[in-house]
């Protein structure tokens, strides 16, 4: 990623500590620091602990009038903080082919016009909230049918099974199944289904022509306990890999026919269908076999979009790069599935829906002023938010997932105790006055995941260790000055502030995520994986990354932070915590060198056996992540 050339004379600096980074992304421009270094540490001092107060009031209704007052006595509470800032223009110019102008990539008045749209539609929607759990179970049911129908293939060619009994429930007897294609077509779907309303089954094989409309006031999840595979799902092939290292064809990944889709419809018969529900089945089918498609596309453009910024096209005109580049030319093909998914995305939403909403406000709606899209007349700033949407959504849950599975398959002694902790929580409410709580589309929801800890603390840890997106860059408006630290040899282990970096206007900052995460004067054995860090007192003292904000920024920070971040928290522990309460997570070969190590008495580092990184913009476990899952023993 250094490789990343934003110009012939343009000023780079690279950022792996908390103060400059929240100088940056805070939009704090000069900081003197007049009280010592050590002041810079206190939360309150930097502007952008607002942005949380504000996200609350959206998310929990808090007083107006009292954030009012708030902000009124930060505003005359210093003068040392400059609100001058940051901008990710052009930093982030060739991601617009991408994304457009939406939220991601807008900026002035644009951007906070359509942050706020989108955080009005999306958060401050009330159907969002009461859907996020059903949502989020449903999505998990989906990855179990994925999951068990794997299984249900390799068994077919072995007289025993690996859920058939204690014996044949061991590992040696469950295939090895790429879970990364069936974590982000679970994910998918949940996010699809939050925006638009409409109710499609993204499962492989599961029949959307079961599903009846319904409008937005009516949408109904409930159904995902009925949900069943009689059918074979041709895309749960991909994820398959048999133990002798046959992997099936790429050319299989995924793929539903829409003539199958359109043959079975046409077996319903039609005196008993409405002509809205031809129309709805319609839309599933078209759709659903759009999907296979549009994930091979977004899981491309990644690694297109970070090419594109290693290579001369990204110093020249977006014109020429338009006119002369072989480059653009496969991003336009790569784009093509995508742009379609977010039409059919726009035009499926129902009313009600935050992406109906969001076509309603000035915007991004389809006015006079506004460019629209040739193909479906939609307005172009709404199909750029569909796809940021879409991406984001599924890309950070389906990524922090498969990273989350790797780390617990290398630890099983973590898993384990994960695990115990959401069968406790979850026998306790099956047994308690409060099982009224669980039903059949909700099996956990958010009070629950608020009573364990130690998943929320492994969550954090996975995210610590390979946050998604590693590095995030700002273009300074305004030079910034940012005190200096030092350590002297009578207080080695003491920072103080002693002279100043000046970082001039125009200079492009690399804030790296990752190394901040890692960074050894922050945290305590850094590149271990330890989640008791973020619970446990003691271990907490010795991270000063947990003191000082800024070390920590899975989501980014500042008023340009991942929009999502409340939602997503949400949607990563329901997720994990119905996974762990259901499987053991195995990796193969961990499994077989310690097999090895117990035999000839020596101990195991896993590190070793961590997974490269993917390239791409986001990050996702290189190759995949082949893992066995096995039931856990409904005793235990």
């Amino acid at each position: 990623l250094y490789a990343t050339v934003y110009g012939i004379t343009t000023k780079v600096v690279h950022v792996a500590h908390p103060v400059p980074a929240r100088a940056i992304l805070s939009g704090s421009g000069v900081i003197d620091a007049p009280h010592g270094f050590d002041n810079l540490q206190n939360k309150s001092y930097l502007p952008f602990s607002s942005l949380w107060r504000t996200v609350r009031q959206i998310w929990f209704g808090n007083d107006t009038g009292s954030l009012k007052k708030q902000a009124q006595r930060r505003k005359s509470s210093t003068s040392l903080r400059l609100l001058t800032g940051s901008t990710k223009n052009p930093a982030y110019d060739h991601f617009k082919n991408f994304s457009g102008e939406g939220v991601f990539t807008a900026d002035g008045q644009d951007w906070k016009a359509k942050r706020a749209s989108v955080l009005h539609c999306l958060l401050r929607n009330g159907k969002t909230d009461q859907l996020l759990e059903v949502e989020a179970n449903r999505a998990a049911d989906s990855f179990e049918r994925e999951v068990q129908f794997a299984k249900n293939i390799y068994n077919q060619g072995n007289r025993a099974t690996c859920n058939d009994n204690e014996k044949n429930r061991s590992s040696d007897m469950c295939p090895v199944m790429n879970v990364v294609p069936m974590l982000q077509r679970s994910t998918i779907g949940l996010i699809y289904r939050l925006i638009t309303h409409h109710n499609v089954e993204f499962s492989p094989g599961f029949d959307n022509n079961e599903i009846e409309p319904s409008d937005a006031g009516d949408y109904d999840a409930d159904q995902s306990d009925s949900f069943t595979s009689s059918t074979s799902p041709r895309s749960s092939l991909s994820s398959l890999i048999s133990l002798n290292n046959e992997s099936i064809p790429s050319d299989n990944w995924c793929k539903v026919d829409p003539n199958d889709l359109i043959e079975t419809a046409a077996k319903k018969p039609l005196s008993n269908v409405s002509r809205d529900n031809i129309s709805n089945k319609g839309k599933n089918e078209e759709v659903k076999a759009l999907l296979p498609t549009y994930l091979d596309s977004v899981t491309k453009i990644r690694m297109v979009i970070l090419a594109q910024s290693r290579s001369f096209w990204y110093l020249v005109p977006r014109w020429a790069y338009r006119a002369f580049s072989p480059m653009f030319r496969e991003e336009e093909r790569t784009m093509g599935p995508i742009r379609e998914f977010a039409r059919l995305t726009c035009q499926n939403a129902l009313p009600g829906s935050p992406l109906a909403l969001l076509n309603e406000r000035t915007s991004h709606s389809a006015g006079k002023d506004r460019e629209k899209d040739q193909m479906s007349g939609l307005s172009k700033d709404l199909l750029d938010e569909a796809i940021t949407l879409l991406f984001a959504g599924q890309d950070t849950s389906a990524a922090t997932l498969s990273w989350t599975l790797h780390l617990l398959s290398l630890h099983p002694e973590i898993q384990q105790r994960a695990a115990d902790e959401v069968r406790s929580v979850l026998d306790t409410v099956k047994s308690g006055e409060t099982s009224n709580q669980l039903d059949n589309s909700t099996k956990v929801t958010k009070n629950l995941i608020t009573q364990m800890p130690y998943l929320d603390a492994v969550i954090k840890e996975s995210m610590r260790l390979y946050p998604v997106a590693p590095f995030i860059v700002r273009k300074l408006t305004t030079s910034i000055t940012i005190p200096t630290e030092t350590k002297t040899a009578a207080h080695p282990t003491q920072s103080t502030s002693n002279g100043a970096i000046s970082l001039p206007e125009h200079t492009f900052a690399c804030i790296w995520i990752y190394a901040l995460h890692r960074n050894p004067k922050l945290w305590n054995s850094p590149d271990e994986f330890i989640p008791e860090r973020w619970i446990d007192p003691q271990l907490q003292q010795k991270d000063q990354g947990q003191k000082e904000f800024g070390s920590y920024m899975p989501f980014a920070i500042g008023p340009r932070n991942c929009l999502g971040q409340p939602l997503a928290q949400i949607i990563l522990r329901i997720l994990l915590a119905r996974i762990l309460d259901k499987y053991v997570a195995v990796d193969p070969k961990f499994d077989a060198v310690l097999k090895l190590a117990e035999k000839e008495g020596v101990e195991v580092n896993s590190k070793c056996l961590r997974k490269d990184m993917q390239a791409g913009f986001t990050v996702l476990p290189s190759n995949g992540l082949k893992i066995k899952l096995v039931e856990r023993d409904s005793s235990l």
